[in-house]
């Protein structure tokens, strides 16, 4: 049976403790996030509901930062996003305002560098666009190998960009250069892009679990898990890995719903998304030392993980449960390894 208290959250892999912070901030807000002159009243308070709701998962000090001059943006009609913020007889609502303060409050505050100097830039055969100084420096941390997003609300209509990963054509000095990087429009976009940087950046499997929790927010991971367990060499399993996860999260409570616990539909479903899902077979059940295998301690409570996820025919699983009602119906992933005895 795996024990997962045991561990001490300590990952085998390296010294990093499962789940420690990663104090690299990520995501960058644009100023157009600020620019409200075109809004009425009530869309003034809605668009800054957005926001609010964008920035709370964000703003922890760590995740998310903002560009100092932002501060100049021009937020109402001759009113600075200073001024609205600080001004006694500001424009904005008093709630809304306080609730924004704290925010961004909790973001960092950076000083544009001269790699951040905004420059033409477009996506696909888009027309070239000055960005904002928050753009600019996704893109230069972005150009430097780091995996950025760029928070840009859904009201902001300038630059058009679509949530997700984008290639990001840049003006320099030495002509032009391709920039991947991300942007975010959506609550529901966000874990696309935690998923992005684990593969994106190749992040060292020391430092996975840092990212999980954000990136596949409807799963709960067993502390003993390691990803020394598999087979196969992390590059080779990192990929599969965060597709499985993420298919995981997006799609398997719903699916067992929609097939009505049809075990066979839901494979058939996966295997659509080129995943190969099983649950345990019957002579496993029958088998109650590999019965037990599966069984594994979460939170004070043991939950079975009786479904498998597999990398190829004979090697690298990854073992789940069933929804759990105690938590709201998340997954459990509670096992990695090469392959469990049947």
């Amino acid at each position: 049976m795996l024990d997962a208290a045991g561990s001490n959250g300590q990952d085998l892999l390296g010294d990093t403790p499962v789940g420690d912070a990663d104090d690299d901030y990520r995501v960058v807000v644009g100023e157009e996030c600020f620019d409200w002159r075109e809004l009425t009243d009530s869309g003034l308070r809605d668009a800054l509901d957005t926001l609010a709701e964008l920035l709370q998962p964000l703003a922890d000090g760590r995740k998310a930062a903002f560009m100092e001059p932002a501060y100049k943006t021009e937020c109402r009609p001759s009113v600075t996003l200073e001024d609205a913020l600080y001004s006694p007889d500001s424009v904005l609502p008093r709630d809304e305002r306080v609730r924004l303060l704290k925010l961004l409050g909790k973001c960092r505050g950076v000083e544009p560098g001269e790699a951040d100097l905004p420059q033409s830039v477009r996506v696909a055969q888009g027309p070239w666009r000055e960005p904002s100084w928050g753009t600019a420096h996704a893109l230069a941390r972005a150009a430097a190998g780091r995996a950025m997003s760029c928070l840009l609300v859904p009201y902001a209509t300038e630059p058009d960009w679509p949530s997700g990963w984008l290639t990001v054509t840049r003006t320099t000095e030495e002509g032009h250069d391709e920039v991947k990087v991300h942007v975010l429009r959506r609550p529901e976009d966000a874990p696309g892009f935690w998923r992005g940087l684990l593969t994106h950046e190749r992040v060292p499997a020391e430092r996975f679990f840092i990212y999980t929790q954000d990136a596949f927010p409807q799963l709960l991971f067993a502390d003993s898990l390691r990803l020394h367990h598999f087979k196969g060499g992390y590059a080779d399993v990192l990929p599969w890995l965060v597709r499985l996860l993420g298919a995981l999260n997006d799609h398997f409570p719903r699916t067992l719903a929609d097939c009505g616990g049809d075990q066979k539909q839901v494979i058939r479903r996966f295997a659509a998304l080129d995943l190969d899902i099983s649950p345990e077979s019957p002579n496993t059940k029958k088998n109650a030392k590999a019965w037990e295998l599966r069984n594994v301690h979460y939170d004070g409570g043991t939950y079975r993980c009786e479904w498998h996820g597999k990398r190829l025919f004979d090697r690298d699983r990854v073992h789940f449960s069933l929804p759990i009602p105690a938590y709201e119906d998340r997954i459990l992933v509670g096992i990695f390894v090469g392959h469990l005895a049947t």
